[in-house]
């Protein structure tokens, strides 16, 4: 039997290798968002190691949870992931993303492992409360799980999202925002304040709670409590990040928002540097 120390060692050691294999297929196609992608890594890894029910054999199966990326810009990151857990192989990621690649399966309203993923900020969060509004007039069990970035918090049609779901206490919608305190070019609080944060969103009769968002145990305990629906309300967990997590010649530069390895030079330094648990 694993312990639980060990499991979390394991996780940590697999956020590493996560990381790693981003920068291998990102890198060769030279295009992508690192650290967008790199802040929420633990995020993701912890949905779908530890939270998310799912079926990979059954990409469709009725009862899985919902997840939507509201935050598209970090997609990449589920590339990895969805590879080693079993939506896709190797090869068939080698062959999707690439310049001329096969996106057939890009192209279409499902993606195998995901509901959605944003391009113009602000949709998902809307799109997930439908999600669990649905799920609740059905009368099913399943979760929806939306992924926000903080600077996509300054839209409005997330506020809108924010103050419908409050309202219909949809208690079986979990918002996590990726809270790495940077927009595409400067620090939120510069540009434009969103704290006191969790206080808005209590105010909007959401149930908010604050982790770490680089830290396998607090992020499980309370994803995992959210199953419990000890409250009436929607959750919404603050994860406090890093904007490139595990490169930290990259931490707190703004305008490093799309960038991508491209020189040979940089690309080394960026395997160099990558730092593991």
């Amino acid at each position: 039997m694993i312990t639980t120390k060990r499991k979390y060692e394991d996780l940590y050691e697999f956020s590493y290798k996560m990381r790693k294999r981003f920068l291998e297929i990102f890198t060769t196609v030279g295009f992508g968002h690192v650290t967008s992608a790199f802040s929420m890594t633990e995020i993701v890894v912890a949905l779908y190691k530890e939270i998310l029910r799912y079926n990979t054999a059954r990409p469709d199966w009725a009862e899985r949870d919902r997840f939507v990326l509201s935050k598209g810009h970090g997609a990449g990151m589920l590339f990895p992931i969805f590879e080693e857990i079993g939506f896709f192989t190797k090869e068939e990621i080698n062959d999707m993303v690439r310049i001329g690649g096969n996106f057939h399966e890009l192209k279409k309203y499902f993606y195998p492992g995901f509901e959605f993923y944003g391009g113009s900020l602000g949709q998902g969060l809307g799109i997930a409360a439908g999600l669990a509004t649905g799920a609740r007039l059905n009368r099913e069990n399943w979760q929806t799980y939306c992924i926000l970035g903080d600077a996509e918090c300054y839209e409005g049609s997330v506020w809108e999202a924010i103050l419908y779901a409050g309202h219909n206490r949809l208690n079986n919608l979990v918002a996590i925002v990726d809270r790495n305190v940077l927009g595409c070019s400067e620090f939120t609080e510069d540009m434009i304040s969103l704290e006191p944060f969790s206080a808005k969103w209590r105010s909007c009769n959401w149930n908010v709670k604050s982790v770490d968002g680089h830290c396998y145990e607090e992020l499980i305990s309370v994803l995992q409590e959210s199953r419990l629906h000890r409250t009436d309300k929607p959750l919404c967990i603050i994860a406090n990040t890093i904007k490139g997590k595990g490169l930290e010649y990259l931490y707190n530069k703004p305008l490093m928002h799309g960038y991508m390895p491209k020189e040979k030079d940089d690309i080394e330094l960026a395997f160099r540097e990558l730092k593991s648990y």
